[in-house]
């Protein structure tokens, strides 16, 4: 079957591919979004140990100055890794299957983050020589809601602009 050299080959070709909206989307794209997105918990609740003031390098758990920062820490990352995943699925809203995709990376960020807060205060409570009288611990547990806030919201502002800014077909 010769090939045109103008026109690269797609798959599937255009007369068995079904409309865009009716296309399932591969489970392994699916399963890929919300490993990724849990497997990014364990690395910023390690980055919020290291970082945070009482944690790993500097800071003392006992002074309340602290734990405001500690949280705040954490919930930085989280609106840095809301912000990142948010802007990947924006990318990917044209695609087939797009919103399967934001539903699954938005459930994937809530166990994310629940790992974050996990795996940050067991390597303070691993780390501290048993349990202190100030464990590290998140003080304020809406943090723990930003990241799955931040993709959302930046997916529905990316959504809305896209609606805004695209012209009617004449």
């Amino acid at each position: 079957m010769p090939s045109s050299s103008t026109q690269p080959a797609t798959y599937p070709p255009p007369v068995y591919a079904g409309p865009a909206p009716h296309t399932p989307v591969p489970p392994s794209s699916l399963l890929w979004w919300g490993a990724a997105m849990a497997l990014l918990g364990p690395v910023l609740g390690i980055l919020w140990w290291v970082a945070s003031p009482g944690g790993a390098f500097y800071g003392d758990r006992a002074e309340a100055e602290t734990w405001l920062a500690r949280d705040l820490v954490l919930g930085g990352l989280e609106l840095v890794a809301g912000v990142v995943v948010g802007w990947l699925l924006s990318n990917r809203l044209e695609l087939p299957g797009a919103w399967q995709r934001v539903c699954t990376a938005v459930v994937g960020s809530v166990l994310g983050s629940v790992l974050a807060v996990a795996v940050g205060q067991g390597l303070g409570a691993l780390f501290s020589g048993g349990a202190s009288e100030f464990p590290f611990v998140l003080r304020s547990l809406g943090v723990a809601a930003i990241w799955p806030a931040a993709a959302t919201l930046v997916v529905f502002l990316a959504s809305l602009l896209g609606l805004l800014l695209v012209r009617p077909k004449r």
